[in-house]
């Protein structure tokens, strides 16, 4: 007796609320916009999209463009990293012909780090007195900083410090501070980089309580 074919895995559906993916705006901080506004914990919808056995890695741009109702392409388009490994942005070959903000040589680099933290182009253009047109234009041809800005020596980025310090001292590990990161403080982090960080200031505890 022949074995039954296993069962094909139903497609994704998209979710009832669709948002429109920001210009310049990362992955993550997409996923936890989506959640918010479909009622769901960003941690549970960000593990969701990426699927076993890599949970905490980041997610994968067909699943996202599923349950998004935008296309893969729509997609890699608006979102700065998109394609590319977590925490690296996309190259882009494209460059402004002439300097978009003279006399504020890092006027686009600082609008490139907001928009990278969730402002919508409309925030950015208010924030830092520029039309919108600009901030597009800037967005479109910036180019990712070097490496180590905004980093600490941890290489965990600046404004994550303090939570991480504060959850720690609490006695939590890596896991539950990564989905308490994502769910009440709106903020991402690579889970194998946290993972390291608290094995390093804290070894024994790591050891003994820590291990996934």
């Amino acid at each position: 007796m022949s074995r039954p074919l296993p069962e094909l895995p139903r497609p994704l559906a998209p979710l009832p609320v669709r948002l429109r993916p920001c210009v310049g705006e990362i992955t993550d901080c997409y996923v936890r916009r989506l959640a918010r506004a479909n009622h769901l914990k960003p941690s549970y919808l960000h593990c969701f999209l990426n699927g076993p056995p890599f949970w905490f890695g980041k997610p994968q741009l067909d699943r996202l463009a599923a349950v998004s109702g935008r296309s893969e392409e729509s997609l890699d388009r608006a979102l700065a990293d998109a394609s590319s490994p977590r925490g690296r942005m996309k190259p882009n070959p494209r460059t402004a012909r002439t300097e978009l903000f003279p006399g504020q040589p890092h006027l686009a680099l600082l609008i490139y780090i907001d928009a990278r933290r969730g402002h919508t182009i409309q925030d950015l253009a208010l924030r830092h007195h520029v039309p919108r047109r600009l901030v597009r234009l800037a967005l479109d041809t910036m180019q990712p900083p070097p490496r180590g800005v905004e980093r600490s020596h941890s290489h965990l980025d600046s404004d994550l410090m303090e939570p991480i310090q504060a959850m720690l001292d609490q006695g939590l590990g890596p896991k539950q501070i990564w989905l308490n990161l994502m769910d009440n403080h709106d903020l991402s982090v690579s889970y194998t980089l946290l993972r390291h960080y608290v094995r390093y200031r804290f070894p024994q505890r790591y050891a003994a309580q820590w291990q996934p």
